[in-house]
Order: C-alpha cells, then sequence, then structure tokens
C-alpha cells in the first residue's frame, strides 16, 4: 500500500487514524494513494505496521515508551490522547484538511474544530463531512444521504432530494443536491464509493 506520488507535505489531507476496525483496505490504499501525512493511535499501531503502511507520527499517552518503530517515525505524547488532543496538535502544526478514520460516535468532539481545519471521517463504508454553511455537490439518482445536527435550535434545509425519513434523503435524478445549515454546521453521511 506504499504510494509512488510525490507530493508537497500537507498539500494532501493529514490521515488520523484511531480505530480501525471494519474499515475496508481497499478505501486505505486509496486514501494512501496520495501519500498523506499518516497518524495513527498507539492501539492501532501493530495493525498498520502489519500491513506494511508508512506511519509518520504515533500519538501516544505522555511520557510512554513505544517499541518496534519504523525509522523517522515521530512519537508525539498526548497529556490525554483523545482525537481533541491530536487535532489541537495539527492545527498548531496548520495542516489545513485532515482524514479521521474513526467511529461516528467521534463526530460531536469534532465540531469545535471545524472552523479551524477541514474535516472528513470515515467508518466502515460510509464518509462524513461538515457542512458549515453551505454546499452544493453532485449525487447520482437514488443516492441515500443520512444528515446529523447536534444543535435541536438548528435549521437546515436540502434541495435536490427528498426526504424519506427523518434525518435520512434519497436523491431522485442525477444532480446537484444543496445544503444549508443556518445557525451551526450538520453532518452529511454518504456510502464510500
Amino acid at each position: 500500500m506504499s504510494s509512488h506520488h510525490v507530493v508537497r507535505e500537507k498539500q494532501e489531507p493529514a490521515l488520523i487514524i484511531l480505530s480501525y476496525n471494519n474499515f475496508d483496505d481497499e478505501y486505505l490504499g486509496q486514501l494512501l494513494e496520495w501519500s498523506p501525512v499518516v497518524f495513527v493511535f498507539e492501539n492501532e499501531l501493530e495493525n498498520l505496521l502489519s500491513k506494511e503502511i508508512k506511519v509518520d507520527g504515533v500519538f501516544t499517552i505522555m511520557d510512554k515508551e513505544i517499541d518496534s518503530l519504523q525509522e523517522f517515525t515521530k512519537v508525539i505524547p498526548l497529556a490525554s490522547n483523545t482525537l481533541e488532543e491530536a487535532l489541537r496538535y495539527l492545527i498548531e502544526d496548520e495542516f489545513p484538511s485532515v482524514n479521521i478514520i474513526a467511529e461516528t460516535s467521534e463526530l460531536q468532539s469534532l465540531q469545535p474544530f471545524l472552523n479551524q481545519i477541514d474535516i472528513v471521517l470515515l467508518q466502515d463504508d460510509i464518509k462524513v463531512f461538515p457542512v458549515k454553511d453551505k454546499l452544493e455537490k453532485w449525487y447520482p439518482a437514488n443516492e441515500k444521504i443520512t444528515i446529523i445536527d447536534f444543535n435541536i435550535d438548528n435549521q437546515y434545509f436540502i434541495t435536490g432530494a427528498i426526504q424519506i425519513e427523518n434525518n435520512c434523503f434519497e436523491t431522485e435524478n442525477n444532480g446537484i443536491v444543496t445544503f444549508s445549515a443556518a445557525k451551526s454546521p450538520i453532518f452529511v453521511i454518504e456510502k464510500l464509493t
């Protein structure tokens, strides 16, 4: 799963792997094609090393020694070893965007960072991204889209898709779907393709 592409540092989104679980190796391969800077939480390090993936940084608990590191892998000690703290590290290091492989239960903790770094969360076979104000995106017909909104006072609007359940929509035709959020960001969940 190594890559032959050469890109400038931070041109591509960084990749944080917090929880690999059922994530598809093929999707991981697609993410790695563009040679992102790869960060992994210590609990997933052995899993990635067994797949011969080059790891650039390992997030770990403060003052903990790590065995079996690759050459040039940086150990990044975090006080609380949380995704929030890892994002603060990336923002401080001026990464403009990041893909995160984690559980969707982490979504709410991402909200404070949405104006500081572009975030896409990936889990199993889904992709989750925020809509801060307005977004237009092309979808094929019959595509299901789910919305997560953590702010009960928020209002969001979708054109180009019909509501089929509470927070679930489906496109009728090939075309542009427009998402807009009035007060705070919403998260859009779509299937990985």
